[in-house]
């Protein structure tokens, strides 16, 4: 093989590889920006239960103090 034709050749296998990079970060990218929406799905998920807890909280005390009363 002449020399030229070695430079093509990886040249060639260089652009494939930067084509395969590209799209294998573009997939990752996506990837990312679902498991990013997932996480802010699931903070606000947490943040309601936490919400929900407290109010169960504050009613238990009201009738702990209700049957105290008693």
């Amino acid at each position: 093989m002449e020399p030229l034709e070695i430079l093509e050749k990886k040249i060639y296998e260089l652009v494939e590889m930067v084509n395969s990079l590209k799209k294998t970060n573009e997939e990752l990218s996506r990837m990312l920006k679902e498991k990013e929406e997932e996480a802010r799905g699931l903070i606000q998920e947490m943040e309601h239960l936490l919400g929900e807890k407290e109010q169960v909280k504050q009613k238990v005390a009201h009738l702990i103090k209700c049957v105290e009363a008693l």
